[in-house]
């Protein structure tokens, strides 16, 4: 609850900021496939395999110099991992091959520094921090799912560092279209009763953004 106010709070900030500069500020919508993983240090711990989830989201801009600005967002992130095991026959009873999937759901904040290497329909590069709050995670089989929440295995937060690059594409003079690829690398540990699970995942991102 304490993070929700948060982010509200920064959104808040944003839209008062829109009030007193004009063409400086933009919001917008996005969405998007992840392919994301965990980290382990631990070698007893069998490694897991990227697997696609998806995120969505709001985004707020605001435009420093001609081709700097600052950007936040606040997304919900649903992200996924696996684990592949073997078919076997014991007996006279045969398991077929599976994987089990680890669902780890998140209310994201990346805050970052976003550059435009030109005026018109500019590729831009963006880097800075998230901020994740955990909300549940879960295991499934062949679609079927195996457990109950599991969140008390794990912490409350997620922090890491984010990269992009992307392209803007005008529409008109209030309203362009993005394309990004972004990489969101964990630094903490997210798991409780281990020294070292950490997360990362890959983000396709496509957006659009209106000037108010």
């Amino acid at each position: 609850m304490k993070l929700i106010k948060l982010l509200t709070t920064v959104l808040l900030c944003f839209s008062i900021l829109s009030v007193f500069s004009q063409k400086r500020f933009s919001l917008g919508i996005q969405a998007g496939p992840n392919y994301s993983n965990l980290r382990f240090e631990n070698e007893s711990v069998i490694e897991h395999d990227y697997e696609f989830g998806y995120f969505l989201g709001l985004s707020a801009n605001y435009r420093l110099k001609k081709r700097l600005s600052i950007r936040t967002e606040l997304n919900y992130d649903r992200k996924v991992a696996s684990v592949s095991f073997p078919g076997v026959v014991i007996g006279n009873d045969v398991f077929p091959a599976g994987k089990i999937e680890d669902v780890y759901e998140f209310i994201t904040l990346p805050v970052l520094l976003k550059y435009e290497f030109s005026d018109k329909n500019p590729f831009f590069i963006n880097g800075g921090v998230f901020l994740g709050y955990f909300l549940r995670a879960r295991e499934s089989t062949n679609g079927r799912e195996l457990s109950e929440d599991l969140s008390y295995f794990f912490a409350n937060y997620d922090f890491g560092f984010s990269i992009g690059v992307g392209k803007t594409f005008s529409i008109n003079d209030s309203n362009n279209l993005t394309v990004e690829l972004r990489n969101h690398l964990g630094v903490v540990n997210i798991e409780a009763d281990s020294e070292y699970t950490k997360t990362n995942s890959f983000s396709l991102i496509l957006g659009w953004n209106f000037t108010l």
